[in-house]
């Protein structure tokens, strides 16, 4: 399987203090100096964070870039630093490789003044990162992601305090293999905490950080994950049937809706999220929703923006995958979402159903191998003939 072994090991190292000096700080599950003085301030009446944060004053700032302002690193560095967890080396020359790094200086040269995450743009070459990346975890995390996994009041209490004192923490992420991408901001939604999840987001937590890293990758494409010093996304085989555990749309807002998380969707959506931003797969939320088969959620995300035109990589909307997919009460529902009511009498609705989407004949008179149709009748969804 690859990179299993590799990965293995990554994790089964983490929160192991020769492995990384982070660890002293804040250990997996409990434990570490922080942890420990996070906890005797829980503790007094009143709380008094004195000692902590002194502590987090002396001893976090020399894991952090320019004492906690951060370093705009450049995504050919990046991936670098993800590429050493796979097997598969990035087959790049040592001309493209400067060419990257130099397009990425060019970026930060011309974006000085445009340093928020949700406002740059989706190829953009450069990523900024406050925690040190030569003292990260053994799965590239950060002291917030350990705090954030952790999952404790004390956790959550310490989290506070550091994204107080160096307010760009916030928006690190994994930057190993496996958990590339994902943000404190992920964390909180698969925690259930809306509050945190709040919390993040009034401080400025990019809500539209993608969390590609292999473990949120689906099952048949992990095989054939490979890098590109020139984009940050790993590339992946076009075929899929979509199955993992995890694969939930990369971004926060997929995230939450395929966790029926309705308050932290109410909450990104309310800061700006955008629904029909693509996956690696070319998924939007809708597309997402109709995989892990939410009818209610759907509406919801379709209520507030979300698109039925859009196609992914493989040219499907979310009515032809729900097709493709066997997903009958779903296709059902998105077709209900497609019509037009043109008028009703006590029981009798006269609707109109939009073709394109639909008729295995294209509008040029070719045979349209995506529609609806084609798929449900020749492909492997006889279910829906039923």
């Amino acid at each position: 399987m690859g990179n299993t072994s590799v990965v293995a090991s990554g994790v089964k190292a983490q929160g192991d203090v020769a492995a990384s000096e982070l660890y002293s700080l804040v250990a997996l599950g409990d434990g570490g100096e922080l942890f420990e003085l996070a906890k005797e301030a829980m503790k007094s009446v009143p709380r008094d964070y004195t000692k902590l944060d002194q502590v987090i004053l002396t001893k976090v700032k020399k894991f952090l870039y320019a004492g906690g302002e951060g370093r705009k690193v450049p995504i050919a560095e990046l991936v670098q630093f993800r590429n050493r967890d796979r097997e598969t080396s990035i087959k790049i020359s040592k001309d493209k490789q400067k060419k990257a790094n130099d397009l990425a200086m060019l970026d930060i040269l011309t974006q000085q003044d445009d340093d928020v995450p949700n406002k740059q743009a989706a190829d953009r070459k450069y990523r900024l990162q406050c925690w040190d990346l030569d003292k990260r975890g053994t799965v590239g995390e950060s002291i917030l992601h350990l705090c954030m996994l952790s999952a404790t009041q004390i956790h959550f209490d310490l989290a506070k305090r550091l994204i107080q004192f160096f307010p760009n923490l916030i928006n690190d992420i994994y930057l190993g293999e496996e958990y590339y991408g994902e943000s404190v901001l992920h964390i909180a939604i698969v925690n259930e905490d809306p509050a945190m999840v709040k919390f993040l987001l009034d401080r400025g937590a990019d809500y539209h950080v993608r969390a590609c890293g292999n473990f949120f990758c689906p099952d048949d494409q992990k095989a054939s994950r490979t890098d590109c010093l020139e984009h940050e996304w790993v590339n992946v085989c076009e075929n899929t049937n979509y199955d993992g555990y995890v694969y939930w749309g990369e971004y926060p807002l997929s995230f939450a809706a395929c966790l029926g998380q309705e308050e932290c969707v109410r909450l990104l959506l309310a800061k700006g999220a955008d629904p029909n931003l693509q996956d690696t797969n070319g998924n939007t939320v809708l597309h997402m929703l109709v995989i892990h088969d939410k009818k209610s959620m759907f509406d919801l995300i379709l209520n507030n923006g979300g698109r039925l035109d859009i196609k992914n990589r493989r040219e499907l909307t979310p009515l032809t995958l729900a097709g493709k997919l066997a997903r009958k009460d779903m296709y059902e529902h998105v077709l209900e979402k497609e019509r037009q009511v043109f008028w009703i009498y006590g029981t009798v609705t006269c609707a109109g159903y939009p073709l394109a989407s639909i008729d295995t004949i294209s509008p040029s008179g070719e045979i349209n191998h995506t529609s609806a149709l084609n798929l449900i009748v020749y492909g492997v969804s006889r279910i829906l003939l039923r």
